[in-house]
């Protein structure tokens, strides 16, 4: 989870919030964002790796030898937005701080399409999200290099709406279901992971976007999956995909936002974070592909030999 001195908290929660109503973002807007995050290695001479992808699971590994040389570099770990750093007002709409002495970038899709929201360093913004649902965000800080130095996932919820001079308030948007400690299994194409319980899970229902049932992990991480039962008939969410950049980019099969604690279901002795299972299972896939590669070059070999 992200964190931040707690006078700079206290400061960007006390500050007036500022409404905003962002309009649909451009692409080369959010082209702009996606760049950030891929150079977010950069040095402080402004020489920058391009090569890095961020759908290549080896590049949540992020570059040591470069962090050891500017240190301010983002670690290539999503964590989870605060959810006390989320409030609502009178009318229900959602306040968010930014307890950071840089601006804040909050992405996020409503109504189909992504919204950019600038916050100033130690201010906050109030939201209009009329239409009712969870909302999920990419918290973005960037350093004076224009690089990421800081990435969060973040929720929060709509429903609230400001009513006009002298009118009644709106009624209170219907609170999700939630659920506590609750034994969570991941099970992505390439690997299964034994199950880990988290403190809370909300429950958004179906999702008619990106298919499948959607909840979050802490109130704040979305994945996608099934309702199932552990064999003593307990409830559990099994893990189809996450999103790790909601508002950049689409749900997938990735780690999971958030300092969690994965071990693959065949290796119950080592524990790793999410992040360092997804890049061992992807390795171990990458392995296998050049083993049977390499096999079938022998046998072709082989096979030319003996027909000469």
């Amino acid at each position: 989870m992200l964190q931040a001195p707690q006078q700079d908290v206290e400061l960007a929660k006390a500050s007036a919030p500022v409404e905003q109503q962002p309009e649909p973002a451009q692409t080369a807007d959010i082209d702009g964002l996606r760049k950030a995050i891929r150079l977010s290695n950069a040095t402080a001479d402004g020489r920058n790796d391009n090569s890095r992808d961020w759908h290549d699971p080896n590049a949540f590994r992020g570059d040591r030898d470069n962090r050891d040389r500017d240190n301010r570099d983002w670690d290539q770990r999503v964590r989870q937005w605060d959810r006390n750093w989320v409030r609502y007002d009178d009318y229900y709409r959602p306040i968010l701080c930014n307890p950071y002495h840089d601006t804040l970038r909050v992405i996020y899709i409503y109504q189909y399409q992504p919204r950019i929201v600038l916050i100033p360093p130690l201010a906050s913004v109030v939201l209009d999200t009329l239409a009712y649902g969870a909302y999920n965000f990419t918290a973005l800080v960037l350093d004076t290099f224009g690089t990421a130095a800081n990435v969060a996932v973040g929720s929060f919820f709509g429903g609230g709406y400001y009513p006009g001079p002298d009118l009644a308030l709106p009624p209170p948007p219907p609170p999700l279901p939630t659920y506590d400690n609750v034994p969570v299994v991941v099970n992505y194409p390439q690997a299964t992971y034994a199950p880990f319980t988290v403190g809370q899970i909300v429950d958004v229902g179906d999702d008619g976007q990106y298919g499948e049932h959607k909840v979050l992990l802490d109130g704040v991480t979305p994945v996608w999956g099934a309702w199932t039962q552990t064999p003593g008939g307990q409830r559990q969410f099994e893990v189809h995909k996450t999103q790790q950049l909601p508002g950049i980019d689409d749900p997938q099969a990735g780690p999971l936002p958030g300092n969690y604690q994965l071990r693959l279901a065949s290796n119950p002795s080592s524990g790793f974070t999410s992040r360092d299972v997804f890049v061992i299972a992807a390795d171990a896939v990458v392995g296998t592909l050049a083993l049977c590669a390499a096999g079938a070059f022998v046998i072709s070999r082989r096979r030319s030999r003996t027909l000469h």
